[in-house]
Order: structure tokens, then sequence, then C-alpha cells
């Protein structure tokens, strides 16, 4: 919707369709790459530990390898815990909620990092196992 209207406005802009700046098109535009890049989280568990990618893209990515890794969990988390919908820090940590429900909870360096997965259980496995292997001291547990 928010690409629509900059393209709507950049249009009428470039028609004459509109007097003076279309000021309004930059920050449109700027907003609807904003909501594309967050609207996709892929996270995924290798032998190197875990990758969470944003977007269509892939981009931006955050990497934890499994030898800073130091526990994996999964706990049920409603955005209304967390402050709504998206990325999102709170004192449960950071969290991102694209939908509510199992979350993959990962403790590195002292933080809780949690993102909301399908089988979020069988990742907190994986990832207990590479840390144990690397180094860490992971283990299972449900909240």
């Amino acid at each position: 919707m928010l690409g629509a209207a900059a393209a709507v406005g950049a249009v009428a802009g470039a028609g004459g369709l509109v007097d003076g700046p279309v000021w309004f098109v930059g920050p449109l535009a700027f907003a609807a790459l904003a909501v594309l890049a967050c609207s996709s989280v892929r996270a995924r568990v290798t032998g190197e530990g875990l990758e969470v990618a944003f977007g269509p893209l892939g981009w931006p990515v955050r990497r934890w390898p499994a030898a800073v890794v130091e526990s994996a969990r999964v706990e049920e988390r409603r955005p209304a815990q967390v402050g709504g919908w998206g990325y999102r820090l709170s004192g449960l940590g950071t969290t991102v909620m694209l939908r509510a429900g199992e979350c993959l909870v990962v403790r590195a360096g002292g933080k809780d990092f949690a993102v909301s997965v399908d089988d979020a259980a069988r990742g907190a496995a994986l990832l207990n196992s590479l840390a144990r292997c690397g180094g860490g001291g992971g283990r299972v547990e449900r909240r």
C-alpha cells in the first residue's frame, strides 16, 4: 500500500497533476522499503551455528557461531509481551515477532535473541547439540 501511494504520488508529480513539490513520495517509498525488508525472516541452523536473514533478499543477516551459543530453548511469546510486531527490544531481550507462538530463543553473550519460527524445538535441539560440540553448554528447555 505504501509503495502504491509512493508510485501514484511520483506519477502525479511527474505528470503535473500536483502543484508544488511532491515531498511525500520519498518518505512513502522509504517506509515501503522498510516494511518490505522486515516482512519476512528466515532462521537457519547450520553446522556453524544460527543464521537469521531478513526480508525477501535475505539481508541483513545476523549470525551466532555455535561456539558462542550458551543455550537454546523454546518459548511461547505474544506481541503484547515484547512490544508489538517486528524487530523488538524489551525486557525479554531482542525478539523478531512476525507471528505469535513458539519462538526459538538463543542465549549468547549473556543476552537473549528470539525469533518466531516453525519447529522451534528442532532448532533449539540442533543448536544445543552444536553448542556442546563447539564448546558451549546447551540444553533444550521449554517455557
